[in-house]
């Protein structure tokens, strides 16, 4: 490797660690398996005809001639209430409760209703774009026995079923969340046109704007209450037609709404949703009282049997007895054997006979059958017998249910060790390539050990035995898992590498260097970087990840002003007589910006609430809104976006700063008047626009024109302003209103840090070199623009992210554009705090040049090298400290690949770290890709 081109080296090592963890999402997350190709596809269990000997009589079609599925996106069990929804809770036949699997989104969800099965953790993230059609599900069943069916609502059962339904009125933007009325009015149209015919066995009706709406302005909003009361109203026209006595209504939802407003995780407001039957036989009304849990799965095979068609092939679910209280107890037995059946047979494919036959649901099964058998024989009808099949056989289902669904889970274990060994490869190299004293040297330019090497080769062999023995690997061939030798070959000889390098720092420590070493910062630093690493272990410390930022970062930067100011305090405490000391009063004076920087992470710090387990936090938006102090929250922005700009004013040119102050008044009444909102985004564009053309039209002059290194440095210094200053000012525009503040805090927190960190330089230059300086500023950035992350409400929870900056200015779903904003709102902290990095770096050799010139005597082509270095070592470390954290999540995730909170805590989070290193690598890639062209 040569080491005169370090960037080359970190892109490369960087897009080996992108493209391993991508691989690693690919295999753990297995997005190419369906269910019908690991069951086969057939023409569904036959239905039984025999039961040991005695002859069965297949029921007839006894029940509703059509049902009518009504899907309220993002219902919530508590929503149908005597006060929201009068008609329904009043008339409702049955109001039973359906647990939701995770993820709770749409697509997965309605995979669910209609197969019976589990989805994939993976359909979270196919639901934002493309949808693969179903091989196999209810309305397939339907289609083969020539029943009608018809659909009106969310787009995506077309893309799931796109010739299963006679006719169909899909929504023709079901993504665009500002739509809460017009799209649900015209399926109401549609509903009056379809009731009054008769050619149709199957109406499902799916209603976005309650979901829309909880995005949009959260689950406590008077548009809640409206869309509800317009959702009975349906209701009650459905149950009041005059065809309604041959019909039956399902009122139910594809997942709930957390009291955020949002949805995608496994709070119980977003896994309880009701389920409400409406059908003219009902006798007795049943409450809430009465709450009955059933599972969503269950869906499928229970309207299978009510349509009278086969139980798809998919179906790993049982059937909800409260819908067959009106068939007769012959018919309810024979229909719990033929569900039952259909599971026997899935768990026959599963597992061999001899285990299954030694099971206690085995036993289970063979006493409901003969219970059954014992009713059919007797003359007289028995209660008893009926209820004990009945209880057999739902038991015996639930259980076969469950075993099913828990070894549905696949991996690709090929795709997981390449994937492991290429992300442990990169992270370890990049780790040892920060640990050397030149930081820009490779590891792999060593002298390389044959002998070394060999005796890795020999130990890999040994664990990749072992780790097939135990099943720990799975691989699909011998070849492959002979390949994977030599990849766990290359990451032992590197930890091997690693290890001695320790030893080497370790050891030679002199007692009084150990001394200062326990104090020091870099004690610290890499203190609280394993610490943070350790916390991935804990699924309760993922979930709360926030604590851990809001605990570290300002313990670190309590440090740093100790550091700073530790002579000020000392003579503060010890000193009885302060007040008559001006001179320590002033130096007190001098640590004003210091004592903000806290104030200002106590007041982010309640900003938002982001806490998953109902601790209380003051949540100040939140208490604003509900009191009606809306004049706060305005001032919180006026401050915000005033306060930014003041800070803009030392980037930027007095001409400049007229557009960025345009740019900032549109935002404000952009949010203060959403009557006329296209004129101020178009202003808010045009200032965007003439701001970024003033200075690359400075850049491309003086480019044209000075050919020398400091000219260069010059024009990229002007670039990266130009970037941070266009990023903030769109950073404004997407925040919401009273997160707006975080902006200017953010550049004031990074600022006042800088600064500290250069005093300690300018303290003592022999202790605190330049480059000392430089990793403790890139540390502190990395922290406080993790912190800022969570400071926004942001949280480990899929149902946190903020979908509201997609749809800014646009009126039609973009999935590209849509996903551009929403990331460049989620972590703008980041990317904001990364140009800052970048810009003051430059910033600081520009302004020192005349000193340096004086005292070092150096060239301007000296103070670009210089500044070359600077950067790599910056992009090193940044790189690594991105890297390191996420090889090891990838492990552990291994590890808990069984554990009970894998899809609930563990996989949100492995999406976010995984996004989050895509997000910093098209970072690393513009930024060299500027220092490549100016240089």
């Amino acid at each position: 490797m040569d080491k005169t081109n370090p960037s080359c080296f970190l892109f490369c090592m960087l897009t080996l660690f992108v493209g391993g963890s991508l691989l690693f999402f690919l295999g753990f997350f297995p997005a190419t398996q369906t269910l019908v190709e690991i069951y086969g596809n057939d023409n569904g269990t036959a239905r039984p005809t025999r039961l040991d000997g005695v002859n069965l009589k297949v029921p007839s079609a006894s029940g509703p001639k059509q049902v009518i599925l009504l899907i309220i996106d993002a219902l919530r069990l508590d929503f149908p209430t005597a006060s929201k929804m009068p008609y329904s809770y009043d008339n409702a036949c049955k109001f039973l409760s359906l647990k939701v699997d995770i993820p709770t989104v749409t697509m997965p969800r309605l995979k669910s209703i209609a197969t019976g099965a589990v989805s994939n953790f993976i359909d979270i993230v196919l639901n934002l774009g493309h949808t693969t059609a179903l091989k196999d599900s209810l309305l397939h069943r339907l289609k083969a026995k020539e029943k009608v069916a018809i659909f009106a609502g969310d787009r995506t059962w077309i893309e799931l079923f796109p010739h299963e339904f006679s006719r169909h009125y899909e929504n023709i933007d079901s993504f665009f969340v500002y739509d809460f009325f017009l799209g649900d009015t015209n399926i109401t149209d549609i509903l009056k046109q379809e009731i009054r015919q008769n050619d149709w066995h199957f109406l499902i009706l799916h209603y976005l704007g309650l979901d829309h709406i909880g995005h949009v302005e959260g689950s406590e909003s008077a548009n809640i209450f409206e869309k509800l009361l317009e959702m009975d109203k349906v209701i009650e026209d459905i149950t009041k037609n005059e065809n309604f006595e041959n019909q039956l209504l399902l009122v139910t939802a594809d997942h709930g709404m957390r009291n955020g407003g949002g949805h995608g995780g496994n709070e119980k407001e977003e896994i309880n949703v009701p389920l409400l039957l409406f059908q003219t036989k009902c006798s007795t009304k049943e409450k809430r009282s009465a709450l009955v849990e059933r599972n969503q799965i269950d869906l499928a095979p229970t309207l299978s049997v009510v349509l009278d068609v086969d139980i798809p092939e998919t179906s790993l679910s049982c059937l909800i007895p409260e819908f067959f209280e009106f068939y007769t107890q012959e018919e309810q037995l024979y229909y719990l054997l033929y569900n039952s059946q259909h599971l026997m047979n899935k768990i026959l494919k599963k597992f061999p006979i001899n285990y299954v036959q030694q099971q206690a649901y085995y036993q289970w099964w063979l006493e409901a059958r003969n219970s059954h058998k014992h009713f059919l024989l007797s003359n007289i009808s028995s209660l008893v017998t009926f209820e004990k099949a009945k209880q057999n056989y739902m038991r015996f289902s639930k259980e076969i249910s469950q075993q099913l669904t828990q070894t549905l889970v696949e991996f690709e274990y090929d795709f997981i060790v390449i994937a492991l060994t290429l992300t442990t490869l990169s992270a370890l190299t990049l780790l040892l390539n920060v640990l050397f004293e030149n930081p820009l040297l490779c590891v792999m330019s060593k002298r390389f050990s044959i002998t070394v090497f060999l005796r890795c080769c020999f130990m890999a062999a040994i664990i990749n035995y072992l780790c097939h023995y135990f099943n720990y690997i799975d691989t699909r061939s011998l070849l492959i898992g002979i390949l994977l030798i030599l990849p766990m070959a290359f990451s032992l000889y590197l930890l091997w590498d690693l290890f001695q390098l320790i030893l080497q720092i370790i050891l030679p420590l002199s007692p009084k260097f150990k001394a200062h070493f326990k104090l020091s910062i870099p004690t610290v630093l890499m203190t609280i970087f394993f610490i943070q690493i350790a916390t991935r272990g804990s699924s309760s410390l993922i979930e709360e990840e926030h604590w851990t930022w809001y605990y570290l970062t300002p313990t670190l930067l309590i440090f740093l002003i100790a550091q700073n100011y530790h002579n000020n305090i000392k003579h503060f405490w010890r000193n009885q007589r302060l007040r008559e000391k001006l001179l320590l009063w002033r130096q007190a004076f001098e640590m004003r910006n210091a004592i903000l920087l806290l104030l200002i992470i106590v007041f982010c710090r309640h900003l938002n609430r982001n806490d998953t387990r109902g601790f209380y936090v003051v949540d100040l938006a939140t208490i604003f809104r509900r009191k009606g102090y809306t004049f706060y929250l305005d001032l919180i922005l006026l401050t915000g976006l005033i306060t930014l700009w003041w800070l803009l004013r030392r980037y930027n040119s007095p001409l400049q700063m007229f557009t960025c102050l345009v740019t900032l008044l549109s935002v404000f009444g952009y949010r203060q008047s959403p009557i006329y909102p296209g004129i101020s985004l178009f202003i808010f564009w045009c200032g965007v626009l003439t701001t970024a053309c003033i200075h690359y039209s400075d850049v491309c002059c003086n480019r044209g024109r000075n050919h020398s290194s400091l000219g260069a440095t010059f024009n990229l210094l002007e670039l990266l302003k130009t970037n941070l200053t266009c990023c903030l000012l769109v950073s404004a525009l997407l925040h919401d209103p009273h997160n707006v503040i975080l902006l200017p805090a953010l550049i004031f927190m990074l600022e006042t840090s800088y600064q500290l960190c250069d005093n300690l330089y300018i303290k003592d230059k022999r202790l605190y070199n330049r480059s000392y300086v430089l990793i403790l500023k890139t540390v502190l950035t990395i922290f406080i623009a993790n912190t800022f992350y969570f400071f926004q409400g942001n949280t480990n929870k899929l149902s946190t992210i903020n979908i509201n900056p997609g749809y800014i200015g646009i009126k039609s779903y973009n999935a590209l554009f849509v996903g551009t904003l929403i990331t460049l709102n989620m972590y703008c902290a980041q990317i904001n705090a990364f140009l800052y990095l970048l810009w003051h770096m430059f910033n600081t050799q520009v302004q020192t040049l005349p000193i340096r010139q004086e005292k070092e005597q150096i060239t301007n082509t000296q103070l670009f090298e210089s500044t070359e270095e600077d950067l790599y070592l910056v992009l090193n470390l940044y790189t690594t400290t991105a890297v390191i954290p996420v090889a090891v999540y990838w492990w552990l995730l291994i590890a808990f690949r069984y554990h009970l909170f894998i899809y609930s805590v563990f996989a949100p989070k492995a999406i976010y770290e995984c996004f989050q290193i895509l997000v910093f690598y098209l970072n690393f890639i513009i930024t060299t890709l500027y220092f490549k062209i100016f240089k």
